[in-house]
């Protein structure tokens, strides 16, 4: 076969928009720290070394730091461990020269409140602690107490990514390693291990980075795995700007599969479905797009001038020629705020602006009711294909909303009946999730039914979060290469994440992974259709991979839709499978919470061997060694690695009562971050920090 096409070269950047304009300030931690007091100021404890060990799953990474700090002080030292990521942190690790050790779990929450009722011997624990609890977005810390002077230790973080597919079809990642100026003395060595489960040629850029091989990889090889060093380009300590790109002419699809664990507690199998979208595709096909955009009270001020200038960015990505598109504005109510009496209209230069005066005129007011302009959206363009059947079209609702409302299971399944309609079948929900008050289950559950994508945003103090990410979900949807996906395979108890399946976009990558039991077929079919309306079969040989833990490296995703599921059905063996799922792969999640306690290299290895003699098939202990090794020395740390708000009645309060969408549990820097905490294993804090 021909050789496939060379790498396009990068779009040209895009105009500036309205709310990327230059920071006002740095941001507040550029990059990983270690704080401790320092008179009245506070200051960066030395960094000798660092090492990051980067595998690469196609669109998911495992991220290993192992930092050497040193404490150059005179005296002994307590400090705070912060580490800035959009990232789940999966463990955290710090090692002492005399054995001590700062360990994490993962641990049920109703086990962390069982140890919290127990009377911990030795010193008491810091109860003030418990303020490390609250969900921070974007940052991972731990207090380090006891640091003797001139001593080395060891920190060790593991982080999962989700890598971004861009629209220069790149894979992307992008680290914060720009240390401030004599803060890393040492070494920083990147060791990258890419894995694309079959022999693939990628090729690599990093405008930070010189890139060189390892492990007998070669530039433009065919290869399944591809081993890679990189160094900085500059003398000086900057971030880490990686991507890669698989390119191809067609739909390629891998299935990998991995035996049950023996050590497992779930004894059934596992495997993984990747189908990657060809480099180049036709003509993008013509969109009508729906944005539901609330205007309720809680979206006053900043909120409602992001989501504005998100909706505007979103409208330019549309073809004048092609699209059509709707504005509605919903509070309380929706038919008074619709622009253009809620007709699609073609996406001229003249009706986007018209769109976005109307959206300027209608400033935030009243109460949330997503219920009624939602359902009025896919009615809409339900009668928009019976009356243009001709028109083959992507028809899209973009819901974006900061609140929690009432009834909203009752909204999912009645959306989903919708979706069950052969009338709705190339019809999808896309959400947008802003701020702490909004519940973020819901609008996942909302995109999980409508087979669209769905954006989180926590941290609304980002300054243009909400318009890139808009615009990525735009990117995303552009561009159907496959819907209605369906799989044929013959295996017993098969369960699919997610499910219902989602279509193939060009604009990102399609992967399912699920459980099975007994035998694993050598081979399974994957069916849809393509946007010509033509049937698409493929068949997709089964291969196994030592270098894949299949049974990892989806695991959050997993639990982020059982989650969603959970939340709707109630159904408390659902439960039950999150947090068990979340504990056997230390993965946080919102029934489970990551704990620091404090132990030894010598209790730590006996621990890990008793685990192991649970045997075949055993449910894990749920943060049992940790509970053991941190009441020996006083207590245990709740720190949360990841933020997970699930709504409830609080949240819909909050929203009733105009609390804005803004407000955010990060304050205005160290000082508010970190004064006023202690450590996790007694003694005080002795801020400020």
């Amino acid at each position: 076969p021909p050789p496939p096409p060379p790498p396009p070269p990068p779009p040209p950047p895009p105009p500036p928009l309205p709310m990327d304009a230059k920071k006002k300030q740095p941001p507040l931690f550029p990059a990983p720290a270690l704080y401790h007091p320092d008179g009245k100021e506070n200051a960066q404890m030395s960094i000798t070394s660092l090492s990051i060990e980067g595998e690469f799953y196609i669109a998911q990474a495992f991220l290993t730091y192992t930092f050497t700090f040193k404490n150059t002080s005179k005296k002994k030292l307590t400090g705070l461990f912060a580490f800035p990521t959009e990232g789940t942190v999966t463990h955290f690790e710090a090692v002492f020269n005399n054995g001590r050790v700062i360990d994490t779990a993962v641990v049920a929450s109703t086990d962390l409140e069982n140890m919290k009722k127990q009377k911990p011997k030795g010193k008491k624990g810091d109860e003030q602690l418990a303020q490390l609890a609250t969900g921070v977005p974007d940052l991972f810390r731990v207090p380090v107490q006891d640091i003797p002077k001139n001593e080395e230790f060891r920190v060790t973080v593991r982080v999962l990514e989700t890598l971004e597919f861009r629209q220069d079809q790149r894979y992307h990642l992008d680290l914060k390693t720009a240390f401030p100026k004599g803060v890393c003395t040492g070494v920083v060595s990147i060791q990258l291990q890419i894995h694309v489960g079959f022999p693939r040629e990628l090729f690599y850029a990093s405008d930070t980075h010189n890139i060189s091989f390892n492990n007998g990889t070669v530039a433009n090889q065919m290869a399944a795995s591809h081993y890679l060093s990189l160094t900085a380009k500059s003398a000086e300590s900057t971030d880490l700007r990686f991507a890669y790109y698989m390119p191809s002419t067609e739909i390629m699809g891998a299935l990998l599969q991995q035996e049950a664990n023996p050590y497992a507690w779930d004894q059934r199998g596992s495997f993984m479905l990747l189908l990657t979208p060809p480099s180049h595709t036709a003509a993008p096909f013509p969109r009508d797009v729906i944005f539901l955009v609330d205007r309720s009270g809680s979206m006053g001020g900043d909120p409602f001038k992001q989501a504005s200038a998100a909706v505007a960015s979103a409208m330019s990505t549309l073809n004048p020629q092609t699209d059509t598109f709707s504005l509605v504005m919903y509070d309380h109510e929706f038919k008074t705020s619709m622009a253009a009496n809620g007709m699609l209209q073609q996406a001229t230069q003249q009706n986007i602006g018209n769109a976005i005066a109307h959206m300027n005129r209608n400033q935030p007011r009243g109460g949330t009711n997503i219920r009624e302009p939602l359902l009025w959206a896919l009615d809409t363009l339900r009668r928009a294909s019976a009356e243009a059947p001709q028109r083959k079209s992507v028809k899209s609702v973009v819901l974006i909303t900061d609140g929690c409302v009432a009834g909203e299971r009752d909204i999912v399944r009645a959306v989903r009946g919708v979706m069950q309609n052969e009338a709705s079948r190339y019809t999808r929900i896309h959400t947008i999730g802003l701020g702490p008050y909004c519940n973020h289950q819901f609008l996942k559950m909302l995109a999980l039914v409508g087979r669209g994508f769905n954006e989180n945003i926590i941290n609304m103090e980002q300054e243009g979060i909400v318009q890139r990410r808009t615009l990525r979900l735009m990117f995303k949807m552009s561009n159907p290469v496959l819907s209605n996906v369906t799989l044929g395979m013959q295996a017993q108890g098969v369960e699919l994440y997610p499910f219902p399946i989602p279509d193939l976009f060009k604009g990102a990558p399609l992967v399912v992974a699920g459980k099975y039991s007994g035998q694993f077929p050598a081979s399974i079919t994957v069916n849809g259709i393509m946007p010509d309306g033509k049937t698409f079969t493929k068949t997709i040989m089964t291969s196994k991979s030592a270098a894949i833990p299949v049974d990892r490296v989806f695991a959050k995703s997993q639990i982020d839709d059982l989650t969603a599921k959970f939340w709707e059905t109630e159904d408390q063996k659902i439960q039950e499978r999150i947090i068990e799922l979340s504990v056997q792969q230390s993965m946080p999640s919102a029934y489970t919470t990551v704990v620091a306690y404090e132990t030894t290299e010598e209790k730590r290895e006996k621990e890990q061997k008793e685990e192991k003699k649970q045997g075949k098939g055993k449910k894990p202990s749920a943060g049992k060694a940790a509970a053991v090794g941190a009441l020996a020395v006083g207590g245990v740390l709740a720190i949360g690695a990841g933020v997970y708000l699930l709504g409830g009645s609080g949240a819909i309060s909050a929203t009733a009562n105009g609390l804005s969408s803004a407000g955010s549990a990060i304050g205005g820097g160290v000082e508010r971050l970190f004064g006023e905490v202690g450590d996790c294993c007694g003694g005080g804090w002795n801020g400020p920090l």
